[in-house]
């Protein structure tokens, strides 16, 4: 899985390099077989890594989106593979990704790709997997939706 070249160069920071292969350390996590298979190899690529994500100013607080949750059995995989969320108006299976320190939110992803985090106002980052990466390293929240449960629905937040 490719990114764009400022994502890149964050992955790089933290340690990763082109063909790194990090299937190892996932295939010891009990029903880590389980994850999409899109998920599988962002992981065994990207996974395992602590990412600064980009600062738009220098003053800007630092930010991690941390990868390192599922190897560290931060999240057991069973609470999440063995009952659906009641999230978003429907019964929603979701995956661990790693976790957004900045929000103390979960990134997850759901089977389709969609990329949501979880914290004290779940968002929906973007319906596109590889985007909603970028997006949250970038620290681009432009067009991400809030979950409204009054209504049932994502809404765009206008600020």
């Amino acid at each position: 899985m490719k990114f764009k070249k400022e994502v890149e160069e964050l992955f790089k920071k933290s340690g990763w390099f082109e063909g790194r292969n990090v299937e190892d350390v996932f295939s010891k996590i009990p029903r880590f077989n389980e994850y999409p298979e899109f998920l599988k190899d962002f992981l065994f690529e990207y996974g395992d890594l602590k990412v600064e994500t980009f600062k738009h100013n220098p003053e800007d607080v630092t930010a991690h989106l941390d990868l390192t949750v599922l190897p560290n059995s931060r999240y057991k995989l069973s609470e999440f593979l063995d009952v659906p969320r009641k999230n978003f108006g429907k019964d929603l299976f979701t995956f661990p990704i790693g976790y957004y320190h900045l929000d103390v939110s979960l990134l997850q992803c759901d089977k389709d790709g969609k990329v949501y985090m979880i914290g004290d106002f779940p968002t929906l980052v973007s319906d596109d997997f590889k985007t909603g990466i970028e997006k949250v390293i970038m620290e681009d929240y432009s067009d991400t939706k809030e979950w409204h449960p009054d209504v049932k629905e994502w809404k765009k937040e206008q600020y």
